[in-house]
């Protein structure tokens, strides 16, 4: 039986160092707490930044809110439930603002963790080194200091010749303490003279990738590593058409795919709009059906929107 596209339900799920908080909506004629977003993403090795609305939200709950506490956004209809759009760690939280009526609360997180920041755990030992050395310096002063005896540097993760890129890949990453949901190299390269993993962790992890045909992306807040073609896709089955007279319902395309006309591009792209489908995001596999396109494509970008007028997913496909 075909389940309905109607009824919003949103979901916002706060993690705070003591406790998990959640905020539902619910499109009902009484509800006044409302949920809006605005959710990019995009097979870019760089993080998207999402926003997030809330109106009406009592003081209580804005002040349990703080930059660095982490977020998890789901989103759907009453009848096929809620999936996950994205998770991200906070950045910003906007001024709130009040016009007599309502209020409104937002903030923006960027998608996954701060991993831009990790060290690995030679990084990590010297910089506890360091800061001891200056700590036990500040105590005796400089003078007697320069006494001491030197500190010993612990060296890069180093790897031995002929070591599989994805096996450097995931020692970088286990190491680091950075999650990858999906691995998958299109070149099966081997490092002849060994791999000595200097600077940020996901910096190496992301040059690996590369040299190995593949590319880091971010999906619902996790690593994803992989070639872009359609046959390492995920596909969540998703149909995209439109209601056609004298036939049954329709998948919620809302209007007419288009196409750019840049002839110089490496990939020919076409974007299509649909109400919001939570199985869609970076890398999804899906079937379009329509009289302008028709056939089945990995997304390469788009957005998730949620706001007074839309409840949409709009989606750049690979042709």
């Amino acid at each position: 039986m075909a389940k309905y596209l109607y009824g919003r339900r949103v979901k916002l799920v706060l993690l705070t160092p003591h406790e998990s908080v959640t905020f539902d909506y619910k499109q009902t004629e009484t509800h006044s707490m409302g949920i809006q977003f605005n959710v990019p993403f995009s097979d870019s090795s760089t993080p998207p930044t999402c926003t997030v609305t809330i109106m009406n939200l009592a003081a209580k709950h804005r002040k349990l809110f703080k930059k660095g506490y982490e977020v998890k956004l789901y989103a759907g209809y009453a009848e096929d439930g809620v999936g996950l759009l994205s998770a991200g760690v906070i950045r910003a939280i906007s001024p709130f603002t009040s016009d007599g009526t309502n209020n409104t609360f937002s903030f923006t997180y960027r998608e996954g963790q701060e991993y831009s920041k990790l060290l690995s755990s030679a990084e990590k030992a010297n910089k506890k080194a360091d800061e001891a050395r200056k700590k036990k310096a500040k105590v005796i002063g400089k003078k007697a200091a320069t006494g001491l005896p030197k500190i010993k540097k612990h060296s890069a993760l180093s790897f031995g010749k002929n070591t599989a890129a994805s096996t450097i890949i995931r020692r970088i990453a286990s190491d680091a303490g950075i999650t990858l949901s999906k691995v998958y190299l299109a070149k099966s390269k081997k490092y002849k003279k060994g791999y000595a993993a200097h600077g940020k962790p996901i910096t190496n992890i992301k040059a690996i990738a590369k040299a190995c045909g593949s590319k880091v992306y971010y999906r619902r807040g996790s690593i994803v590593i992989d070639d872009l073609s359609k046959v390492k896709g995920h596909n969540e089955h998703i149909l995209v058409t439109e209601h056609v007279k004298g036939r049954h319902g329709g998948t919620g395309l809302i209007q007419y795919p288009t196409t750019d006309s840049d002839s110089m591009a490496k990939y020919k792209t076409w974007t299509v709009t649909s109400l919001l489908r939570y199985q869609v995001s970076t890398g999804s596999v899906v079937t379009v059906e329509n009289r302008f396109l028709k056939g089945t494509f990995r997304v390469k970008s788009g957005e998730h929107v949620c706001d007074d007028s839309a409840f949409t997913t709009a989606m750049e496909v690979y042709v």
